[in-house]
């Protein structure tokens, strides 16, 4: 890829998407604790990883409208939220860019209101107890899938991995029914593809995060199956 612009990012939570209120995204990656452990026969510092830490911080514009920037994150009878949230960042438009995701809880948000200016909103997110990870996106921003069977354009990631995945899921809506959404893999992209990430089947705004084992081939896309009608969801995977 060449380098972008920063035009076109999304910032999901959760299930809602929040990118028409959020007008600039901080810290968007991760940190590794190093622990020392120079010894006396030692010419220099030597060091060992340590705890892996994710942060994402948000600025954004007040806005108090159901599924906007306010009710979101300020959605526990008017607190910060206090279970776990799933963030997805899809940091350019298109099946196969960049993406970052962070299983995290909502550390602190804040209004402002200068003398110049509009109501704002700043907002922090830390991981718990999952490494955020950067990936590429399985769907463009959003997809939706009608109804039945539908299998996505292939993603071409350059080549297979060994140490397993991790699977980023934000459902937006569902219009009825109940539909399973999954990440396939195969070694070609003409080939036989099988599952890799299998998320809970949804009926509703929802998001998930999934973790798995073993080998990751090429060629990715999505799977949508079911019984349903109308499902408009996000998708991002990060090989481990």
């Amino acid at each position: 890829m060449a380098k972008e612009s920063g035009l076109n990012v999304r910032l999901y939570v959760s299930g809602y998407d929040l990118s028409g209120d959020a007008n600039s995204l901080g810290a968007v990656g991760y940190s590794n604790e190093l622990y020392e452990v120079t010894t006396l026969d030692s010419s220099a510092t030597a060091r060992l990883l340590g705890k892996v830490d994710g942060t994402l911080t948000v600025n954004g514009f007040f806005d108090n409208a159901s599924g906007k920037i306010h009710s979101v994150l300020s959605g526990n009878s008017g607190k910060i939220p206090t279970a776990d949230v799933n963030v997805l960042v899809p940091l350019s438009s298109a099946a196969g860019d960049p993406c970052y995701g962070l299983v995290a809880k909502e550390a602190e948000y804040n209004t402002d209101r200068s003398d110049t200016g509009p109501v704002t909103v700043y907002s922090s997110f830390a991981s718990t107890g999952y490494a955020p990870q950067f990936g590429e996106m399985i769907t463009t921003h959003q997809d939706t899938a009608a109804s039945g069977t539908v299998n996505s354009a292939v993603v071409d990631s350059g080549a297979s991995s060994s140490n397993g995945a991790s699977g980023f899921l934000q459902v937006f809506s569902v219009t009825s029914g109940t539909p399973t959404i999954k990440v396939q893999h195969a070694t070609s992209s003409g080939g036989t593809y099988s599952d890799l990430v299998s998320f809970t089947a949804v009926t509703d705004r929802t998001s998930e995060y999934k973790e798995v084992t073993g080998t990751v081939n090429r060629y990715l896309r999505y799977n949508v199956t079911g019984t349903y009608s109308t499902v408009v969801f996000a998708v991002g995977l990060s090989r481990s």
